[in-house]
């Protein structure tokens, strides 16, 4: 009896999960393809994405990439950088987790852990397209947890290509 409850639980959850990614699109790893800033007057494009990627759980996200157009340097001595090496490894990449909601076309993002000190909280907002295997999907918008916008807002967008691993 206790054998035929675990498999019937056991098969509840293998079919709840295959509901659940049939449901969410966005589940899964993302592989970063390009990166291109979006400017009013300019596009700043990296065809080719040195690394990133883009994971999403039923409830939770973490995204990680190097926003510059060349590869990250490595460390001399990896077990013991130096102080400049360890600010441009900083500066070379991106990251942030938390949870988000999504509907069919737009994701919203509410970090716990961010490179940014002080964001966590804050909030990013996206429009994404899926098809096939790629995910289009671009930043719009940032809120801080304050409730203030950055600098940038209004005046960038993030659009990044991502291929599904």
């Amino acid at each position: 009896m206790m054998l035929k409850k675990v498999l019937i639980a056991s098969l509840y959850f293998l079919i709840s999960q295959n509901v659940n990614a049939d449901e969410n699109p966005l589940l899964g790893s993302w592989k970063m393809k390009e990166i291109h800033y979006i400017y009013p007057d300019k596009i700043h494009s990296q065809p080719k994405a040195y690394t990133g990627t883009f994971v999403f759980t039923p409830k939770r996200y973490v995204i990680m990439y190097n926003p510059w157009k060349t590869k990250r340097a490595p460390f001399k001595e990896i077990s013991h950088p130096s102080s400049e090496e360890i600010l441009a490894s900083f500066k070379t990449i991106i990251f942030n987790s938390g949870s988000y909601t999504y509907n069919e076309k737009q994701l919203s993002t509410q970090a716990d852990m961010a490179k940014v000190v002080g964001f966590e909280g804050g909030q990013q907002f996206y429009n994404y397209t899926i098809q096939e295997n790629i995910l289009d999907i671009t930043m719009y918008d940032e809120t801080y947890p304050d409730g203030k916008k950055p600098q940038w807002f209004g005046k960038l967008k993030v659009r990044f290509i991502l291929e599904k691993e």
